[in-house]
């Protein structure tokens, strides 16, 4: 099962459950985990499900997004926060981080040269002559 793919069509509880199944070793302990039935998981194609689950326990990559996706508010409340600190520094690198973020940093300006200091001499040649 393609990873992009792995929750098209599903609602949320049953992207819980799947969610759920890749992290336990039976079924009966990720219904336990979502607080679902035996009744409910008769209700949905179970191997569809559990073969979701297993494409999506195979793929850490994913599943580290998604950790870092549900810890982005509270990193975002860390950073605003800092803007109260007492110390000025601090408060500065918050401030600045924070525009970065929202705003894109600043175009910063750069000189090439060649390797001794000279211009550097760009020469063009046409195909054929």
């Amino acid at each position: 099962m393609d990873i992009n793919t792995i929750f098209d069509g599903l609602d949320t509880r049953e992207i819980t459950y799947v969610q759920a199944r890749a992290n336990s070793n039976s079924d009966s302990e990720a219904l336990r985990v979502c607080g679902y039935s035996r009744g409910w998981l008769q209700s949905h194609d179970k191997n569809d499900l559990n073969d979701r689950a297993l494409s999506f326990k195979s793929d850490s990559v994913l599943k580290a997004q998604m950790e870092l996706d549900k810890a982005l508010p509270t990193a975002a409340l860390g950073l605003v926060k800092l803007l109260e600190s007492r110390n000025e520094n601090i408060r500065i690198k918050a401030q600045t981080e924070i525009m970065d973020r929202r705003m894109g940093k600043p175009t910063q300006r750069q000189e090439i040269t060649g390797s001794d200091g000279s211009t550097i001499i760009v020469k063009l040649i046409k195909d054929g002559d």
